[in-house]
C-alpha cells in the first residue's frame, strides 16, 4: 500500500490531468459548435439561392467519406476504445464530458462572429469551401486505387536476407526452450521490480531471433500482462536526441497497448528535465511550450515510478545490436537505463558481443574489464552458443532453399556446390574455421556469394574445380578482400608463380628449399613465405590451405593427372605452360566465368568411365561435344585419357572394341594438320595412340587380363597386326590400308610403321617384341636398339610395300598424279566445314598444296629409302625374305624413273622430277634458315647412278623447257623461284655429271 506522501503526489498528478482532460472537452467542443454554425449557415445559404440539392450531394458526399474512415480505421478506433474502457478511468470521462457540456450550455466563445462571418460570405464561396475538402479526398482515394490496380508480383528472392527469424518456425539452432526459460526470468512471475538482463553472443549467433523466440512466448503466455518495446539503437547512433527518440518510441507502445494518459506528459517532462530545455503541455498529441516550473528531476522521476507502479502490465524494452555503437554510445545507453529509466515495471534486454566491445572506440579494454564495466548495469545474463552440426544443417537447408527457386539450377550439382563446406565442418581444425563459417551471418554470406557467381551451375563433376580449393577461395574473397586481390593481381594473363607454386630449376621463381630431390619438384615461391610473414594467424591458416605444397601435394613426389589439372594451386609452370587452374578459380570468382566443360580433365575422365563400364564408345562419340563443328581437339583429349588410363580398367571385350573403334574412325579426322584450328588429328596422334593401345590391351593372358606379359601371350598383337588366327578377318594392316582409302590409307599405314619402331621413343616394350617375335626366330628382343628394329621393321615394312607395288608399281600409277590429284573433302575429313569456315580458300588451297608436297615427300622417303636414323625405311630391306639387300629401295627407283619420271610414260614427268628435286631441297644451318639445292637431298632415296644416267639423257630437253610462271608448285611452306631455284638446282645436276667425266680426263692424262 502506498504511504501518505504518495497519495498525495499520485493526486497531484490526476489533478493535473483532469485539468488537462476539461481543457480538452472545452475545445472539442467549440470546434464542433462552429461547425455546425458553418453548415447551418451553408444550407441557409444554398436554400436562399435554390441550390439546396448541392448542399444535401455534398453533405453526402462528407457522410460517405466519414464513415469510409470509420470502417477503415475501425480496428484501431477498436482498441483504442477498448483500451479506455478497460483502464476504468470514468473520472477523466465524467471530466471530459462536463468541458463539452459546458461549452454547449453557455452557446460557444466567439460562436456569434463566426456566424456573422458566414452570414458575409456568398454562395459560391461557401460551395467553395465545402468542394475543396471533397477534391483533395477524391485525388487521395484515386491514388489509392491506382495503387491498389498495380500488379505487385512478389517474386522469391534468390538470395538469403538477413532477417532474423521470427518464431519457433525458424528455430534452426534449437533456442526455442532456452528462450522459454529466458522468457520466463524476465517476466519475473509480474514482479514490479527492475532488473536489466543481457544477453551475450557473437554476431550472427542468432540473438534477434532468441529475442523473438522470447516475444513469441510471451504474446502466447502473457498477452495481456506484458508490453514489449523494440529500440534499435543504432537507427539513431548520430542523432543527438537519442533519449527523446527512445522515449518516444516507449510512449507508444505504451499507448497501443494500454491507455495511460498520465505518462504522456510526465514522461516528457522527465525527458525535458534530464535536457534541462522548456517544458510543454501535451494535450492528446498536441503540445504547447510552457514555462519551466523548476521541479526537480527526483520528483518527477517519483511521480512516473508511481504511475508505473500502477499499471497491471510489465514493461520490456529490448534494446538489440547494442555493440554495433561506439563506445560512448553504449555508455550514454547504459548510464540512461541505469540511472534514469529504472522505473517499476521496467525490465531491459540488451543484446551485444563483449568480444566486440572489447575493440570499440579503440579502447584497449580486455574482456576482464569489459566484464567488470557490463556488471554495474547488467543483472541477469545469458549466453548463447550453436552446435557446428545445426549451423552446417542450416546452410544446406537454406541453400537449397534458396538454389531451388532458380529453375535453372540443378540439384545434383547444388549437392556437389556445398561438399567442400561440409568438409570443412566435419574436419578436425574446425576450430580454426569458426571465423570464417562459424555463424549464421557468415554462412549466408558465402550462401549468397555462391548465388552471386552461380555457383550453383558448375557441373563439378565434369569440371575440374576442386571442391576444396574453391571454398576456400571465396572464404579469401568474402573476408580478405585485400589478399585476394593480392592473388589475382600476380597470378593472371599469364603472371604466375607467386602464390601458385613454382618448380626446383624454374631460375626466375626460386624456392626456399633447393636440397631436394629432382622428384619433388614442386615449391612454394620465396615470393609467397615472405608474404605469409605479415599475415595474421587466421589469414595465414586459409592462404595455407590452398597454396601450401606440403599440404596440398602430401609427402608424395609425384602429382596426378587430376591433381596437377584440378589443384588451385597450380597455374602454369615454364615447362607446361598450360593448365592455369589458379587463373581459371580467379576468373571464376570475380568474371563469373565458367570454362566449358568440354574444356575440363574430369569431364574426359567421366566420359571414358561411361565407356568402359557403361555404353558403347560409339554412343559416347556421337554426342554433340564431339562434333566437328569446332575442330578436332576433343577427340584427342578423349583418346588421350584412354589411352592414359590402366590396363587393369580393360576387359578384352571392350579392349578390342576401342582399337576397332579408332581403326573405323581414322578417316573422320584431317590428315592436314594444323595446331591453331585443333585439327590434324590423322595426321600422327591418332596412329600413335594406336599403337600405345596396343601395346597395352592388345593381348591377354590366360585370365583374360594384360597382366602376364609373356612372349606367347604379347605375340597376339602382331596376330591382330597381321590379321592372323582369330583376328583374320580385321587385322590392322588391312583395315589401315583399305583398298578404299586409296594413298591417305598408305600413308596411315606408313605412319603407323614408324609408331611401331623401337627407336622413335614411344616406349612400346610389347609390341616390339611381338612384331620382332613374329618375324623370325632370329630377330632379337634384347640387346642393341639399332639390331632390334631391324629385325622388327622388316616384316611389316614388306607387308607394306607389297600392298604398294601391287597398286601402285604393278599397275604403272603415278604416285604424283594420285597425291596431287586428292581432293581437300578427302584430306580434311569431317572437318573441312570447319577449315572452310575459319580460312580464306587462298590459305586453305596454299595449305593443302603444301601438305601434299610432303606427303609426297614422306611416302617416298618411307619406301624407298635405305638411310637408318631414327626410324628405318623400308627401302633398307629386300621385297622378300631375311636377307637385307635394299631390295625395295631397287623396285622404288626403278618406278620413280620409269614410271613418274619417264616423259614416255607420262607427259608430265620433266614436271614431277623437278618437282622431286624442290621438295628434296636441304636446309641450311645457321640465323638464316634457306632451302637450297644439294646432292645429300636428292639422292637419299634416288640412286646416284640412276639419277646421273637419266639427266644425261634428259638434260637437253629439260633445260630447254619454258617454265611458266602458273606452272609453279607449293614446296613446302613457300613457293619454289623459277628463275633462281631452277638454275641452281641444274648446276647441281650439271656437277653430277663432272664427276663422273672428271675421273676419266684424269686417266687419260
Amino acid at each position: 500500500m502506498p504511504d501518505t506522501n504518495d497519495k498525495r503526489e499520485f493526486m497531484k498528478i490526476n489533478h493535473y490531468l483532469l485539468g488537462k482532460l476539461f481543457l480538452f472537452g472545452v475545445l472539442l467542443a467549440e470546434l464542433a459548435l462552429g461547425g455546425i454554425e458553418v453548415i447551418v449557415g451553408f444550407y441557409s445559404s444554398s436554400i436562399h439561392h435554390q441550390q439546396e440539392a448541392w448542399f444535401w450531394m455534398i453533405g453526402a458526399l462528407y457522410l460517405l467519406i466519414l464513415a469510409a474512415c470509420l470502417v477503415k480505421r475501425k480496428r484501431q478506433l477498436w482498441r483504442d476504445a477498448s483500451a479506455i474502457i478497460r483502464s476504468g478511468r470514468y473520472d477523466l470521462l465524467l471530466v471530459f464530458a462536463a468541458g463539452i457540456l459546458s461549452m454547449f450550455f453557455v452557446g460557444g466563445i466567439g460562436i456569434g462572429d463566426l456566424r456573422n462571418w458566414v452570414a458575409a460570405l456568398a454562395w459560391p464561396h461557401m460551395a467553395v469551401l465545402f468542394s475543396l475538402p471533397l477534391v483533395f479526398c477524391a485525388a487521395v482515394a484515386v491514388r489509392e486505387r491506382q495503387m491498389n490496380r498495380m500488379t505487385r508480383v512478389y517474386r522469391d528472392s534468390s538470395f538469403i536476407s538477413d532477417k532474423e527469424g521470427r518464431g519457433r518456425h525458424d528455430d534452426a539452432f534449437e533456442f526455442s526452450e532456452m528462450a522459454v526459460r529466458f522468457a520466463e526470468r524476465v517476466y519475473n512471475q509480474g514482479s514490479p521490480e527492475s532488473l536489466v538482463f543481457g544477453i551475450d553472443a557473437p554476431w550472427g549467433t542468432g540473438k534477434s531471433t532468441f529475442v523473438n523466440l522470447c516475444k513469441e512466448h510471451w504474446d502466447n503466455h502473457y498477452h495481456d500482462k506484458i508490453i514489449v518495446y523494440m529500440f534499435d539503437p543504432l537507427r539513431f547512433e548520430n542523432s543527438d536526441n537519442l533519449l527523446e527518440k527512445f522515449t518516444d518510441g516507449l510512449l507508444k507502445a505504451i499507448q497501443e497497448n494500454l491507455f495511460a494518459p498520465e505518462l504522456e506528459s510526465l514522461m516528457a517532462k522527465y525527458v525535458k528535465l534530464l535536457h534541462d530545455s522548456n517544458l510543454s503541455l501535451s494535450i492528446m498529441g498536441f503540445r504547447f511550450g510552457l514555462p519551466f516550473d523548476k521541479s526537480s528531476i527526483e520528483k518527477t522521476f517519483d511521480r512516473l515510478g508511481m504511475v508505473l507502479r500502477s499499471i497491471d502490465k510489465k514493461i520490456v524494452i529490448v534494446v538489440d545490436d547494442l555493440d554495433r555503437l561506439t563506445f560512448s554510445h553504449i555508455k550514454e545507453i547504459l548510464f540512461v537505463v541505469k540511472k534514469s529509466f529504472l522505473l517499476p515495471n521496467l525490465s531491459y534486454v540488451l543484446c551485444y558481443d563483449t568480444e566486440n566491445l572489447t575493440a570499440l572506440e579503440h579502447q584497449k579494454l580486455d574482456t576482464e574489464k569489459i566484464n567488470e564495466f557490463l556488471e554495474k548495469f547488467i543483472n541477469v545474463k545469458t549466453s548463447l552458443y550453436i552446435d557446428h552440426k545445426l549451423l552446417l544443417k542450416y546452410f544446406t537447408e537454406n541453400t537449397d532453399k534458396s538454389l531451388a527457386r532458380n529453375l535453372l539450377s540443378n540439384p545434383e550439382l547444388v549437392a556437389k556446390a556445398v561438399e567442400g563446406l561440409k568438409d570443412i565442418f566435419h574436419s578436425k581444425e574446425y576450430d580454426l574455421y569458426i571465423p570464417f563459417v562459424g555463424d549464421a551471418r557468415k554462412l549466408k554470406r558465402l550462401i549468397n556469394t555462391m548465388l552471386l557467381l552461380e555457383v550453383e551451375q558448375l557441373d563439378f563433376s565434369n569440371s575440374d574445380f576442386d571442391k576444396h580449393d574453391l571454398i576456400h577461395l571465396l572464404i579469401i574473397y568474402i573476408h580478405y578482400p585485400n589478399i585476394f586481390r593480392k592473388i589475382y593481381n600476380t597470378e593472371v594473363q599469364g603472371k604466375r608463380g607467386f602464390f601458385s607454386l613454382v618448380r626446383k630449376y624454374d631460375d626466375d621463381y626460386p624456392t626456399d628449399d633447393d636440397s631436394h630431390s629432382e622428384e619433388d619438384v614442386y615449391k612454394n615461391s620465396t615470393k609467397y613465405t615472405a608474404f605469409l610473414e605479415g599475415l595474421t594467424e587466421p589469414q595465414r591458416f586459409i592462404l595455407n590451405k590452398v597454396f601450401d605444397a606440403k599440404q596440398r601435394l602430401g609427402s608424395g613426389r609425384t602429382v596426378s593427372q587430376e591433381q596437377f589439372t584440378s589443384y588451385a594451386c597450380f597455374n602454369g609452370s615454364k615447362w607446361s605452360p598450360g593448365g592455369r587452374n589458379l587463373e581459371q578459380y580467379l576468373n571464376l570468382i570475380i568474371k563469373v566465368s565458367r570454362p566449358a566443360h568440354t574444356e575440363q580433365y574430369k569431364f574426359y575422365v567421366n566420359l571414358k568411365n561411361e565407356m568402359l563400364y557403361r555404353i558403347s564408345i560409339t554412343q559416347v562419340m556421337q554426342r554433340e561435344e564431339f562434333s566437328f563443328s569446332s575442330g578436332e581437339a576433343n577427340h584427342e583429349k578423349i583418346w588421350r585419357i584412354l589411352i592414359n588410363s590402366p590396363h587393369s580398367e580393360y576387359m578384352p571385350d571392350k579392349a578390342k572394341e576401342i582399337i576397332s573403334y579408332a581403326l573405323e574412325s581414322l578417316p573422320l579426322y584431317s590428315s592436314l594438320d594444323i595446331p591453331k584450328l585443333n585439327v590434324g588429328f590423322r595426321s600422327f596422334t591418332l596412329l600413335f595412340f594406336i599403337a600405345k593401345l596396343l601395346d597395352k590391351i592388345g593381348w591377354t593372358d590366360e585370365d583374360g587380363q594384360h597382366w602376364n606379359n609373356s612372349d606367347s601371350h604379347v605375340v597376339q598383337i602382331a596376330e591382330w597386326i597381321f590379321g592372323e588366327k582369330r583376328y583374320r578377318q580385321n587385322g590392322i594392316l588391312n583395315t589401315l590400308g583399305k583398298r578404299e582409302r586409296g594413298l591417305l590409307g598408305l600413308r596411315d599405314l606408313l605412319i603407323f610403321r614408324l609408331c611401331c619402331c623401337a627407336d622413335r621413343g614411344g616406349d612400346m616394350f610389347n609390341l616390339s617384341r611381338a612384331l620382332s617375335i613374329h618375324g623370325g626366330p632370329n630377330n632379337p628382343t634384347e640387346g642393341s636398339v639399332n639390331d632390334i628394329v631391324i629385325g622388327e621393321m622388316r616384316e611389316i615394312s614388306q607387308y607394306i610395300f607389297q600392298v604398294f607395288k601391287s597398286r601402285y608399281i604393278d599397275k604403272q600409277i603415278n604416285l604424283f598424279d594420285e597425291v596431287l590429284g586428292l581432293g581437300a573433302e578427302e584430306i580434311c575429313g569431317r572437318s573441312y566445314g570447319y577449315l572452310a569456315s575459319q580460312m580464306t580458300a587462298a590459305d586453305l588451297r596454299h595449305k593443302i598444296q603444301s601438305w601434299k608436297a610432303k606427303m609426297l615427300n614422306f611416302i617416298i622417303y618411307q619406301l624407298g629409302s635405305t638411310i637408318y636414323s631414327s626410324g628405318i625405311p623400308c627401302g633398307y630391306y629386300n621385297m622378300q625374305g631375311d636377307r637385307d639387300g635394299q631390295g625395295i629401295n631397287k623396285a622404288m627407283n626403278s618406278y620413280l624413273f620409269h614410271t613418274c619420271f619417264d616423259p614416255k610414260v607420262n607427259e608430265k614427268g620433266f614436271d614431277y622430277f623437278i618437282y622431286y628435286l624442290f621438295i628434296n631441297f636441304e636446309t641450311t644451318l645457321g640465323h638464316t634458315k634457306q632451302r637450297v639445292p644439294r646432292l645429300e637431298g636428292f639422292i637419299k632415296v634416288l640412286d646416284r647412278e640412276r639419277l646421273r644416267n637419266y639427266w644425261r639423257k634428259h638434260r637437253d630437253r629439260i633445260k630447254e623447257r619454258e617454265w611458266k610462271r602458273e606452272d609453279k608448285l607449293i614446296i613446302g611452306e613457300h613457293e619454289a623461284s623459277y628463275t633462281r631455284d631452277l638454275e641452281d638446282t641444274y648446276k647441281v645436276l650439271d656437277d653430277l655429271l663432272e664427276q663422273e667425266e672428271r675421273p676419266a680426263n684424269e686417266h687419260e692424262t
